[in-house]
């Protein structure tokens, strides 16, 4: 028996056999056995390190998150913050200078923009530079979300013969769930509020609870905040120079931002909530 079957003897038997000799009595012990020192878990690190590398669609897709999360800007919560002050802000300033606007052309009995716009420039250029101006937000929905939106739902730029033209509704629709509207043209078709009917623009921002739209006036362009709650809205895919694709949207079921629609699953679920929209028709 070498030094190593002492150790196992004076060291271990002892705390599991009470005759530590029996084992060795009845040569349970190779001649051969020896005691080797450990490589302190190197291999199985190296097993564990080893099924991490396996490529899988769930490794992808972590990895793909973990990259977004590491291109981040270090100021992320500051810069969010930011942009909310300064769209508030906005939205206050242009609601204030059409307010004085409309004071100003009932004043003066201006009934166009061009001697309103003639108006301010001369009295306050201040109001003129913080009214909102609908020609100013079409490219952003001419070019831009025209562009995008066909582009998401792989239609052609231009359809000849829109009689032969079909798409896949399913598809499109689980598309436009998770769409960005910022720059889409929204009309309000319906609502619980009555006064919201017949309201349309481009979206200029699309938050959680509301659409922000930049509407165009006989006199001055106006800046409104429609409640998604209780509203359904209205917009149009065009074809051709004729022909548009027209869908609806259930206000109560987009209260979400864009951002987080475009990963989420729309589920069935009960529809109570609306049922004052089938009665108001």
């Amino acid at each position: 028996m070498d030094r190593s079957q002492h150790f196992i003897k004076d060291c271990l038997f002892t705390k599991t056999f009470e005759d530590p000799n029996k084992p060795i009595a009845e040569n349970r012990l190779q001649e051969t056995l020896h005691i080797l020192a450990t490589d302190g878990g190197v291999s199985a690190a190296l097993r564990k390190n080893k099924k991490k590398l396996k490529i899988t669609t769930g490794t992808v897709l972590n990895a793909g998150n973990a990259a977004v999360a590491s291109i981040k800007h270090p100021n992320y919560r500051n810069i969010k913050s930011n942009a909310r002050i300064a769209l508030k802000n906005y939205i206050t300033r242009c609601k204030s200078s059409v307010r004085k606007a409309k004071k100003a052309a009932h004043n003066h009995g201006f009934t166009n923009k061009t001697e309103l716009s003639n108006h301010l420039l001369a009295e306050d250029p201040q109001v003129l530079a913080n009214l909102p101006h609908f020609e100013k937000f079409k490219p952003m929905h001419e070019q831009l979300w025209i562009g995008y939106i066909k582009e998401m739902l792989n239609l052609p730029e231009e359809v000849r013969d829109s009689s032969k033209f079909t798409i896949n509704l399913s598809q499109t629709l689980l598309k436009l769930s998770m769409a960005d509207y910022n720059g889409a043209f929204l009309k309000v078709i319906n609502s619980v509020n009555k006064n919201l009917i017949g309201i349309e623009g481009i979206v200029i921002w699309d938050s959680q609870k509301s659409f922000i739209m930049v509407t165009c006036g006989p006199i001055v362009d106006e800046l409104k905040c429609i409640p998604k709650k209780g509203t359904i809205f209205a917009f149009e895919i065009p074809l051709n120079g004729e022909d548009a694709l027209q869908f609806s949207i259930l206000g109560d079921r987009f209260k979400y931002r864009s951002s987080d629609r475009a990963g989420r699953k729309f589920k069935a679920r009960r529809v109570d909530d609306m049922l004052y929209y089938i009665k108001s028709f």
